[in-house]
């Protein structure tokens, strides 16, 4: 398949190009900067709040699918309106142009915080919580990811034979795990999203899932590591952290996240394969 990934020269943009391109797929890259190192993929520099450029990429490359990772990524350090509108007006334009140009698959990268609860200090009504537990949420970020779910349920009326998938990434941890060992040095880090995290290398297997697989309309979905970042039970944690007992279901396992990802292991077959852990 074609496909063109918006973001591949980003964090985790550069393992879903990698993994994509290792499975047979012809990857193009549309971001504002080259890549730093080496990637499989031919890469457009591409402006995607500015629609006339966007349209351009995608004339120029005709994709069957788009992953649509490209954003301001920082819940913070930046003005609010500048992360808001740059993320939501880059997210429409690339949405729009794939409908115009008969994508048949279109995978956003949404965000744990789209949830709500991640960097509000709210806490959800159950642990774990899946992807109808959700609350608004005041962070630029938050609010710019979720309008991005918002766009996909209205083009996924407009273009009824694009399938639009949004995964809400947790926090995206590179494959040597250092950051993860920080944080239980510094415990409690990394408790806004509940001492969660997800393996980049398993943000790419997601992508080639929900790429290849099938399913209509919008649908959203949670992906995070199995495990929790600290050697702790997640509920002593929780408890030393907050001074109570959290919402757990009395059959979670001490070390489990307490993001729920069953949703798209039944619709996809995905479940992280990574772990500190290991």
């Amino acid at each position: 398949m074609k496909v063109i990934v918006t973001g591949g020269s980003g964090k985790a943009g550069a393992f879903v190009v990698r993994e994509l391109a290792s499975t047979g797929h012809q990857v193009v890259n549309l971001d504002n900067r080259f890549p730093d190192e080496a990637l499989p993929a031919k890469t457009l520099k591409v402006e995607l709040t500015d629609a006339g450029e966007v349209y351009d990429a995608f004339a120029q490359s005709r994709p069957e699918g788009v992953c649509h990772l490209a954003a301001n990524p920082r819940p913070s350090g930046f003005p609010r309106q500048e992360i808001f509108t740059g993320n939501v007006e880059s997210t429409y334009n690339v949405l729009q142009a794939a409908g115009d140009f008969g994508v048949r698959r279109f995978i956003y990268a949404s965000s744990e915080m789209a949830t709500g609860w991640v960097g509000t200090g709210l806490i959800p009504p159950r642990f774990p919580f899946n992807e109808e537990d959700r609350t608004p949420s005041p962070i630029a970020y938050a609010m710019s990811k979720y309008m991005g779910e918002v766009l996909a349920d209205g083009f996924a009326v407009r273009h009824p034979s694009m399938g639009i998938v949004s995964l809400r990434i947790n926090n995206v941890i590179m494959p040597d795990h250092e950051v993860l060992r920080k944080r239980r040095e510094n415990f409690p880090d990394g408790y806004a999203n509940f001492w969660s995290y997800i393996d980049a290398r398993d943000v790419g297997s997601a992508f080639r899932a929900s790429l290849e697989g099938t399913s209509s309309g919008h649908q959203v979905f949670l992906i995070a590591a199995s495990d929790t970042v600290l050697e702790m039970p997640v509920q002593e944690a929780f408890k030393r952290h907050f001074g109570y007992d959290g919402p757990f279901r009395e059959a979670h396992p001490p070390h489990a996240s307490v993001f729920d990802c069953s949703k798209i292991e039944q619709t996809f077959g995905w479940t992280p394969a990574h772990s500190w852990r290991h």
